[in-house]
């Protein structure tokens, strides 16, 4: 009997004599395994029904709907269309009619607690979390070369320009100020601005121009009344209010010993240089071009799309061998496994060379094997790497992270056997089949050496084990089968 056996089982067999031959076979349950039976997990929370939700009352929708899904009304679609373009009023109503709110209010009902989501989105306004930033087109000045005295006089008029600026924009800050203490203090129906238009006059004072009366235009009858227009005595009034209060903000900043507001910033002095406004935005310098008295001293680059990382021509041949950019390149890992030091007899004495074993992976299933030889070390390695990236091949692997099923090599003396494991194993093997398999972008193997450990024929063998995988789609075909991935069909992907 087994352990794990369920007590009721035996309750049951106990009280069989004392029922009825059909309650017992009623009660008695038949398993298929010995395991234990799991009880049935209630949920944690409770279940509610549509129908106490009132989501199938017409009433309670057509309610719900116009509290929280009204209709625009007309002073609404004025406000947008003073507010977007034609074009984005299209597509705002595209969207909407995408949306149906009976679906919304079917599938769940709006958040009302604290926390809650802001689901009224101004599409005019960038956020970083969804949205990206648009490039700014602008292309970098020409470099000037100027003498001492006109590099001064540039600055100067510079530092003056953008002090000027940066005053005026205190000064009308200090204004916009001033009108919205007069507005909440006795200007309620003589300013007409509303407080979300101080907020941006305060921020960017060039929104000023604006609300500023052109000079061409005829001049205001000073008689004249109407709705629209203020008579003489509200108009000194309110003059009389202005300037009360833009003295008090003028003494304000006459007082400040901080002058940092008004200095000019590094953001600007960069705006204003050389590079012009793409260097604001940009961490990478200006081309300075051609340099007065210094053209045609060096030598220029091999390739100009390399800028300047490989002006020896280092990489040229492998460039040309793969098709790939310096960039793609020089992103490959690459890693010197073994070093082998030979010396060779000749009647001029011994010729030491160095042998290089190295690899080269793009992390995500390729791998390369390059072996070269030389008499000077630096040398032998930079060329096993280089033969590494052009040697690299695509290796076999299931769901990005370990092999199919098991695989083995021998090279001379040395066997290399390598088993698949699951998500989150690991590399448990040997550090040179280590770092191939981190190369080639295996992070679930186990590996093991039952025979020789010679460095450079393991590095070969676990190469041919990687290269040489079954492939399970193979002997589906050889079958006459269907190959189906039992994890992704019945578990969806995700079983761990």
């Amino acid at each position: 009997m087994s352990v794990a056996r369920p007590a009721h089982g035996l309750l049951g067999r106990c009280l069989a004599s004392t029922r009825s031959p059909t309650t017992a076979r009623a009660v008695q349950c038949h398993q298929f395994h010995s395991s234990a039976p799991r009880c049935k997990r209630r949920s944690r929370f409770r279940n509610v029904k549509a129908e106490e939700m009132g989501l199938l009352s017409p009433s309670t929708l057509a309610r719900y709907r116009q509290e929280n899904f009204p209709e625009y009304s007309k002073e609404d679609q004025e406000a947008l269309k003073a507010k977007y373009t034609p074009e984005q009023l299209e597509a705002l109503k595209a969207g909407e009619e995408a949306v149906n709110p009976d679906d919304m209010i079917m599938q769940g009902r709006l958040r009302d607690d604290p926390y809650r989501p802001n689901y009224v989105e101004d599409y005019t306004v960038l956020d970083p979390r969804y949205d990206l930033k648009p490039d700014l087109e602008a292309t970098p000045k020409e470099p000037q070369w100027l003498d001492h005295n006109d590099w001064v006089d540039n600055y100067g008029a510079k530092m003056t320009k953008l002090t000027d600026k940066k005053t005026s924009d205190q000064l009308t800050r200090a204004m916009i100020r001033a009108l919205r203490r007069v507005k909440e203090s006795n200007g309620q129906e003589l300013i007409d601005l509303t407080e979300d238009e101080f907020n941006d006059l305060e921020k960017d004072p060039e929104l000023l121009k604006r609300y500023l009366a052109e000079d061409d235009g005829p001049e205001p009858d000073a008689n004249a009344s109407g709705p629209d227009l203020l008579t003489r005595a509200q108009a000194m009034k309110l003059d009389e209010a202005v300037d009360a209060e833009w003295k008090k903000e003028v003494d304000k900043l006459a007082s400040l010993s901080d002058m940092s507001d008004v200095e000019p910033t590094n953001l600007e002095l960069i705006e204003d240089g050389p590079a012009g406004i793409g260097r604001a935005h940009s961490a990478e310098a200006a081309e300075l071009g051609k340099v007065p008295g210094v053209e045609g001293l060096y030598k220029s680059a091999v390739d100009p799309e390399d800028e300047g990382q490989d002006d020896a021509g280092h990489y040229q041949e492998i460039k040309r061998l793969t098709g790939m950019t310096l960039k793609d390149i020089q992103s490959i890992y690459r890693k010197v496994l073994v070093t082998r030091w030979v010396s060779n007899q000749t009647r001029l004495g011994k010729v030491r060379s160095t042998s290089v074993v190295a690899i080269a992976g793009n992390g995500n299933g390729r791998l390369g094997l390059g072996i070269a030889k030389s008499t000077e070390a630096g040398l032998a390695a930079e060329t096993a790497q280089l033969l590494a990236i052009r040697n690299m091949k695509p290796i076999r692997r299931y769901e990005n992270r370990t092999i199919y099923g098991n695989a083995k090599a021998k090279v001379s003396g040395t066997v290399v056997e390598l088993f698949s494991r699951p998500p989150g194993f690991g590399l448990r093997c040997p550090h040179r089949i280590f770092e191939m398999c981190r190369a080639s972008g295996l992070h679930d193997i186990a590996a093991r050496m039952p025979r020789s450990k010679n460095p450079m024929n393991s590095v070969k063998a676990a190469y041919n084990a990687l290269m040489n995988q079954v492939d399970p789609e193979e002997i589906a075909i050889g079958r006459g089968k269907k190959m189906v991935d039992v994890r992704k069909v019945y578990y969806g992907g995700a079983v761990y």
